[in-house]
């Protein structure tokens, strides 16, 4: 027993010595995983991407100011050689120049195309002209204008041409059907003698029954980012559209001394038929050949969409 008690001596000591040397490194592991695991739970988290909503709707204005193709009215002076200078002078612009405004829904297909249906009001502009005729015994001035207002629909497809994170640029096609609202020429003359009283008279024809206007439309545009959820957008924007017209009621007011003088007519248009062909509500009806009425328009357009 007593052989053994040094040995047992010196193994007691490296145990303790073991032990001492233990705790340290498991208590540096223990501060080496709480470190890890705060970091993990301080680390940023990756926002998860974000879809863009596939709907939208849109408003937008465009105006007009070429008109390629719209038949332009004329103004005339004339008289007899040498009374007066006789010339003659070409509206800038026929049927189609003018404000639009409208509204628009649509979907985004894929990164590239997106289908949508457009909805616009052509308010038009007021188109004048002026005729002066000086002869050796009267003079006769008179003033005609012509309005039309036409509601369109668009179904239309986009193609992005160019894509970038904070705008794009785009070409746009679509099929034009529209409803003629409104279409009038107004005249407004003066006869005057060189002896005797003057006749002034009021004419209108209202053009009451129309074809639809039918064409295209094509478009150059860029779209911007404003916000989140809305979109800016500008573009060039080319119409081309026409109708026939199938019935007019001509009114006419002629005064002279005080006495005034009324008249109506009813015009059909058609591709065949006879001058005189009946009576309508009281009144002559009379047939033409049937004509084409022209409204193209090239211009610019600016809007805002909400996509949703």
């Amino acid at each position: 027993m007593t052989t053994h008690r040094p040995l047992l001596t010196v193994s007691c000591l490296v145990a303790s010595i073991a032990a001492i040397q233990a705790q340290p490194i498991a208590s540096l592991n223990a501060v080496r995983r709480s470190s890890e695991s705060t970091a993990i739970e301080n680390a940023p988290r990756k926002p998860k991407a974000t879809v863009e909503a596939p709907f939208y709707i849109k408003l937008y204005g465009f105006y007009g100011l070429l008109t390629p193709g719209s038949q332009i009215s004329t103004s005339y002076t004339s008289g007899q050689s040498g009374m007066t200078n006789t010339g003659y002078k070409n509206n800038t612009t026929g049927l189609g120049a003018g404000p639009r405004a409208g509204v628009g829904v649509g979907v985004i297909v894929s990164e590239f195309i997106n289908l949508g249906i457009d909805a616009d009001m052509l308010f038009g502009s007021t188109l004048t002209t002026e005729n002066n005729y000086k002869g050796s015994n009267y003079t006769s001035t008179g003033t005609t204008s012509s309005t039309l207002r036409v509601l369109s629909i668009t179904p239309n497809i986009t193609f992005k041409a160019l894509s970038r994170p904070a705008y794009y640029i785009y070409n746009r096609l679509g099929l034009v059907g529209g409803i003629v609202m409104d279409y009038k020429t107004t005249s407004n003359s003066l006869y005057a003698p060189t002896t005797g009283a003057s006749t002034t008279t009021l004419s209108e024809t209202d053009y009451r029954q129309n074809s639809l206007a039918i064409g295209y439309q094509a478009a150059l545009g860029i779209q911007f980012r404003l916000g989140e959820s809305l979109r800016g957008f500008a573009e060039i924007v080319a119409y081309n559209q026409s109708f026939k017209p199938k019935e007019s009621l001509y009114t006419s007011s002629s005064t002279k001394s005080g006495s005034t003088t009324k008249s109506s007519y009813i015009y059909q248009y058609k591709s065949e038929g006879e001058y005189f062909n009946s009576k309508q509500d009281g009144l002559d009806v009379y047939q033409s050949p049937t004509y084409n009425v022209v409204m193209n328009s090239v211009g610019v357009g600016a809007g805002i969409i909400v996509r949703f």
